[in-house]
């Protein structure tokens, strides 16, 4: 049994094909049938029931893709280690931020990087709340920008910078004839939010308390949303970071206190980078400081 079993082993319970298996792991697919049913010899036990159309794993299949999940980890821990003391600012950094963030974040921040880290490679995936926070909890990823409190045993995370809401509406609108902008002012006009499964969305309701809001008109990204506002269709809350992108929506300050989403990294307890996350974080915080925006 090697390292190379256990892999084929994950890979398979993931595709449920020989086939599609053996073309992620860059084998042969007789190749890692062979290597499969050597390691189920070896076990003694039968790992997939294989028949013509399907492949699934068995009792034990289950049990030992379990095993075999938390064995690689260790052996990626045991890599960590050995390149944080060989290098602790260099190698790559995998890093998830959230797809409301990341346009206007991302950027600016791997341009600090390059100096402040030259020798670390950023490695950018960006994504909704839920399966970023996932991805760090199995290993995927190294560490997650998000703007949602997560409660995980084994994450912590590490405060970035507050970043305001700003009300978002077309020129002319009734809002804008008001003095000041304020939440409770949004009940006048229809509240444009992103679609189910942004963060952003979770955010502007709990900020806005307003059930009674009509939420039908949704959209999958902020450049949408955006020209809905432009065309009158409803109003919006817009994180500051995004407001370059506002182009002719008019854009407003809101009074409320709390009207504004907290933004932190979450990492992994055990991680051992935590002087690259610091480095990563301060110059989050620096690309945010630029824009007005901090704690």
């Amino acid at each position: 049994m090697n390292l190379r079993d256990l892999q084929y082993v994950l890979l398979v319970a993931e595709h449920r094909h020989f086939g599609r298996a053996a073309e992620a792991a860059n084998v042969s697919q007789p190749t890692l049938s062979a290597q499969i049913k050597k390691l189920e010899d070896e076990l003694g036990v039968m790992l997939f029931e294989r028949d013509s159309r399907n492949v699934a794993l068995t009792q034990a299949g289950s049990a030992v893709v379990a095993e075999a999940r938390k064995a690689l980890m260790h052996v990626d821990a045991m890599r960590d280690a050995a390149r944080v003391h060989n290098d602790p600012l260099g190698g790559e950094l995998r890093l998830g931020v959230i797809a409301s963030l990341s346009p206007f974040l991302v950027p600016d921040m791997l341009e600090r990087l390059q100096f402040d880290a030259p020798r670390m490679r950023m490695v950018v995936h960006e994504g909704l709340t839920d399966a970023l926070v996932a991805s760090v909890v199995n290993r995927e990823l190294d560490a997650a920008v998000i703007a949602t409190d997560v409660t995980h045993d084994g994450l912590v995370e590490m405060p970035l910078f507050e970043e305001p809401f700003l009300l978002a509406h077309a020129k002319g609108h009734a809002l804008g004839q008001q003095p000041v902008a304020r939440l409770a002012d949004i009940g006048e006009g229809k509240l444009l939010l992103l679609d189910e499964g942004h963060c952003l969305r979770d955010q502007a309701l709990d900020v806005c308390l307003m059930e009674s809001v009509d939420t039908r008109v949704k959209a999958t990204s902020l450049t949408t949303l955006l020209r809905l506002v432009e065309m009158n269709r409803g109003v919006t809350l817009l994180p500051a970071l995004a407001a370059r992108i506002a182009g002719d929506v008019e854009l407003r300050p809101l009074q409320d206190p709390g009207a504004m989403r907290k933004v932190r990294m979450i990492y992994r307890k055990n991680y051992l980078r935590d002087g690259a996350l610091d480095v990563v974080g301060r110059a989050a915080r620096d690309v945010a400081a630029e824009m007005g925006i901090g704690n």
